[in-house]
């Protein structure tokens, strides 16, 4: 029963992540210990890291090119290359070092400790790149929440590094 009059309360709007985006981080995620030790498997093949971590970047690089041809994506503007910043090709040598890396540790650490200590290091460089707004990303200060959480990621991570914490 409402009271001429009263204003009724507005619940305040939550804003909703659509299912489909966070299904295909969740999935790229669980796939990372996977591709590690799949790449750790060939360098012991290979016997050689650098080897398997480029077969890796050239069996991906020839899926990314069957997806260009695909058109299931927009055609690419490739005049555009021209005016992107030069920096920002050098992503291309972050994601060899986190192949290289992963490759060479994985049957060191176990997958739990690898992609745990990998996703730590994502998360607090994020929270940090995200409190600057560093590489162009949206200035989103960092609150209690974003300290606790580094807090926490932090915390995981000593647990884990523990002699048997990953057992």
């Amino acid at each position: 029963m409402s009271c001429p009059g009263l204003a009724r309360p507005v619940a305040p709007t939550v804003p909703v992540i659509p299912a489909l985006p966070i299904a295909l981080a969740l999935l790229a995620g669980a796939l990372l210990p996977v591709q590690a030790a799949m790449n750790a498997q060939l360098a012991d093949s290979l016997e050689s890291v650098p080897l398997a971590a480029a077969l890796s970047y050239l069996v991906g690089s020839a899926t990314l090119v069957a997806l260009l041809l695909s058109r299931l994506f927009p055609a690419p503007d490739w005049r555009s290359i021209r005016t992107a910043p030069r920096w920002t090709l050098l992503a291309g040598v972050l994601g060899a070092w986190y192949v290289s890396s992963s490759t060479l540790v994985i049957t060191t650490l176990g997958a739990t400790m690898t992609l745990g200590l990998v996703v730590a290091g994502q998360a607090v460089a994020g929270l940090v790149m995200d409190h600057h707004g560093w590489l162009g990303l949206p200035r989103q200060r960092l609150g209690a929440r974003g300290y606790a959480a580094v807090a926490l990621f932090l915390a995981a991570m000593t647990l884990l590094t523990q002699a048997g914490g990953a057992r």
